[in-house]
């Protein structure tokens, strides 16, 4: 018998019985057990004024929780879900290795002002140990509130805005000056982009065929968070023609750009908007299928694509629930990758970028931030992520300081180098509060994605699911002001102490040689090349939006070769696809 589950093996009666150690004596007993536990527990709280039947207890995202587990809590599970690292469904973990032979990623989000800026701040903090698989170097590079909004830095609307929570990174020749000396086949780097995200690689990859590196030695991840106009109020295209968007994305990669990873479902933004972590796990899958489903529709097979969509999820405060939704979504995912026709175990796993909770940190007593995001840091470490970003101490005053990034890269290496968690796959497995927990949102999850098939899918329903966020935003936001949910030092032990906290400032200088390098690149670049790549580009543009898939990216390439700009190329994007506020 196997004590493995095989999505593909027709159920075997014995396999469905629960197994020994979970007999009807045995659960009886543990019953028993919890009546003698919970006669002693209600003495207790009586002594301390509280009535026993009305005590309850909750997770952050609202799911009844007991004081204490027995085995009889998780006694339901059969033969057939029994599973280990590395074995599908992959709760347990995506590999039989863990952290064992291979840590995490260290992979801080860095970018803010000039291009030489922020390749400053990569190479200081390369030089602090920050490490990706193999000991190669990641760089999760995030681009400014302009390119964010498809214009240039001398458009009336970018001022004030340029290098701004991002790096100001235009053009082909602000690669130029962001990767020169850096070795293209040797490094991953992710483009934290949003609706630009075409523009982005476009620029990209003409770049690094001027160095004369071939596209398929790229390392990479581009996000196509096009589905977060439903929860992000920044004007958008159109869900349809986002989806088709990374339709085109993944298509062009599966041709030429196998080491590149295409789609990134972003449910940190989700929560960081105000999802709950069953919410987070519930859209993060429900998006996921909707564009695997555009995939396979584009002309695709399964596993050609899905083995390159990643995740990146928030780590927040209630450390249990966090851990157990990681370990639910890896669960969830799988068996729905089975159900859209995958079959190679990779194409089935759910590759985890966390990203420590950015809004659950306080401009108050910021320095207690450094203890927040160490225990989001040692969640996610313990439900088994691939990659990992700790938000910075001084994240609600402004973007880090070169310190302040130090100390959170440091978080991760106190971690990974000496607490030990490292030594063994999968450490909280077999807890019964944490496997009737991941049993519990896993649960809850599948139910809010059967809603959202029921409306047609993730695109048909974006006024469901900004519905939902918002009212969880609204009930978070009012368990805060009752202090119902604590913040230390924000509502409950406060102090007019203030810490004297370095706030970190983009040059301001920074915005007008931006505009002077844009205007300056415009006057002297080829004007007949520009401008028939432009037209290649409306043409390709035009069909795209017609439905054919294949020609755009090219056509951009060609177009960001002869200089042109993201607010040019997304130009013409915005005119055949639409541009306007959220869905």
């Amino acid at each position: 018998m196997s004590a493995v589950l095989d999505p593909d093996k027709k159920p075997d009666p014995a396999e469905t019985e629960l197994p020994p150690q979970f007999n009807a004596e045995f659960v009886a007993a543990t019953r028993k057990l919890e009546a003698e536990w919970r006669a002693k527990f209600d003495a207790i709280a009586q002594k301390f004024g509280v009535d026993p039947a009305a005590y309850r207890l909750q997770t952050d995202s609202g799911l009844p929780i007991k004081p204490v587990y027995f085995p009889h809590d998780v006694a339901e599970q059969s033969y057939g879900m029994l599973s280990a690292p590395g074995m599908y469904p992959f709760t347990r973990g995506l590999y039989p290795a863990q952290y064992q032979f291979m840590r995490w990623a260290n992979q801080p989000v860095i970018g803010y002002g000039l291009p030489e800026d922020t390749r400053k701040r990569m190479d200081y903090l390369q030089s602090q140990g920050m490490t990706g698989y193999f000991g190669n170097t990641f760089y999760n590079l995030v681009y400014d509130l302009v390119s964010h909004e498809g214009i240039d830095p001398d458009h009336p609307a970018a001022e004030g805005r340029v290098g701004q929570c991002g790096m100001a990174v235009y053009t082909l020749e602000d690669n130029a000056r962001l990767f020169d000396g850096l070795p293209l086949d040797k490094i991953n780097v992710i483009h934290i982009s949003y609706y630009e995200v075409l523009p982005v690689l476009a620029h990209y990859l003409a770049y690094a065929r001027r160095r004369g590196v071939p596209w398929a030695k790229l390392g990479g991840n581009s996000m196509s968070w096009y589905y977060q106009s439903a929860y992000v109020g920044m004007t958008c295209f159109p869900p349809k023609a986002g989806m088709a968007l990374a339709a085109e994305l993944v298509s062009f990669c599966t041709r030429e750009m196998p080491r590149w990873n295409t789609v990134n479902i972003f449910g940190y933004g989700m929560e960081e908007a105000g999802a709950t972590a069953v919410q987070e796990v519930a859209f993060s899958v429900a998006a996921g299928i909707d564009y695997a489903r555009a995939c396979v529709a584009s002309g695709l097979k399964a596993d050609q694509f899905l083995s390159r969509f990643g995740f990146q999820i928030s780590q927040s405060n209630d450390f249990f629930e966090e851990i157990c939704k990681i370990r639910a979504l890896r669960r969830l995912w799988a068996r729905k990758c089975h159900e859209l026709g995958a079959r190679d175990p990779k194409s089935m796993h759910v590759r985890i970028h966390t990203h420590t909770s950015g809004s659950v940190l306080t401009a108050q007593q910021p320095l207690n931030n450094l203890i927040r995001t160490t225990l989001h840091a040692f969640g996610a470490a313990l439900s088994g992520v691939q990659a990992m970003e700790v938000s910075s101490f001084d994240e609600a005053l402004a973007i880090p300081t070169e310190h302040a990034h130090t100390m959170a890269l440091r978080i991760q290496q106190i971690i990974q180098e000496e607490s030990g968690i490292t030594r063994v796959a999968d450490p909280l497995g077999g807890s019964y509060y944490v496997e009737s927990l991941t049993n519990q949102i896993e649960a809850a999850a599948e139910k809010i994605v059967d809603e959202v098939e029921s409306r047609g899918g993730y695109h048909e329903c974006h006024d469901y699911v900004r519905a939902q966020i918002e009212a969880s935003a609204a009930r978070w936001r009012d368990q805060i002001d009752t202090k119902e949910r604590v913040l230390v030092g924000m509502n409950k032990y406060e102090s007019s102490e203030m810490q004297d906290i370095e706030v970190f400032r983009v040059n301001p200088e920074s915005e007008r040689i931006a505009v002077e390098r844009i205007r300056e690149l415009r006057a002297r670049r080829d004007a007949q090349r520009w401008e028939a790549a432009m037209a290649a580009l409306d043409t390709a543009a035009m069909r795209f939006a017609g439905g054919e898939i294949g020609g755009l990216i090219p056509a951009m390439i060609e177009a960001s070769d002869a200089d042109a700009t993201t607010g040019e190329l997304m130009g013409v994007l915005k005119k055949h696809l639409g541009w306007t506020s959220p869905y």
